[in-house]
C-alpha cells in the first residue's frame, strides 16, 4: 500500500532532484545540501540508530510524485512538509498507541527503507507520531510527520 494522504492540510514545497535519483510517491525524503533524496539514500553511519538520527536531522517530508532514475534533473519536485497532514503508512507489524514515535525501518544490508516505518522509544530517532490507537498488531499506521524544515524538529515536543 505504501503512503496514502488521509486528511489534513498539506504544505507543498518544491525542490531539486538529480537525474540519477529514484523517488517513489510516498517515500520519506530528506534534503542533501540542495537535492531531495529518498530515505534509502541516507549514508549509513556506524549503526542503525546513528543513521536514523542523521536522517531525522534533515528529514524533509513525504514525496508527492514519482521521479524515475535517469529521468533528468528537475527543479520543482513536490514534497509535503506539513505536520498537519495525516498519512496512512506501511509499518512493521506492531500495536500502536496515540503518540508513539516512528522512524524508518532498516532494509536488507545497511540502508533505510524509504516507505516503511516502525516504533521507536528514542525521541531523537522519531520523525513521525502515531495518531491512531491500534491495540491489535497492524502493518499500517496513521501518522503525522515533523519535517526538520517546519518549526521545531524535536520529537519530544511534537
Amino acid at each position: 500500500m505504501s503512503m496514502r494522504h488521509r486528511f489534513g492540510q498539506q504544505h507543498t514545497i518544491r525542490g531539486a532532484v538529480d537525474s540519477a535519483t529514484e523517488i517513489v510517491m510516498g517515500d520519506l525524503v530528506y534534503l542533501d545540501t540542495d537535492d531531495i533524496k529518498p530515505a534509502g539514500s541516507e549514508t549509513w553511519v556506524t549503526d542503525l540508530a546513528t543513521t536514523q538520527g542523521n536522517f531525522v536531522n534533515h528529514f524533509l517530508g513525504i514525496a508527492l510524485a514519482d521521479h524515475p532514475a535517469g529521468s533528468g534533473i528537475i527543479l520543482d519536485f513536490p514534497v509535503d512538509i506539513s505536520p498537519m497532514s495525516i498519512y496512512e503508512m506501511d509499518c512493521s507489524e506492531e500495536t500502536h498507541e496515540i503518540g508513539d514515535l516512528l522512524t524508518p525501518i532498516k532494509a536488507t544490508g545497511n540502508a533505510l527503507v524509504a516507505n516503511t516505518i516502525k516504533k521507536t522509544t528514542t525521541a531523537a530517532l522519531g520523525c513521525a507520531r502515531c495518531i491512531r490507537r491500534d491495540p491489535t498488531a497492524k502493518t499500517t499506521a496513521m501518522v503525522r510527520f515533523q519535517s526538520a524544515y517546519w518549526g521545531v524538529n524535536d520529537a519530544t515536543r511534537q
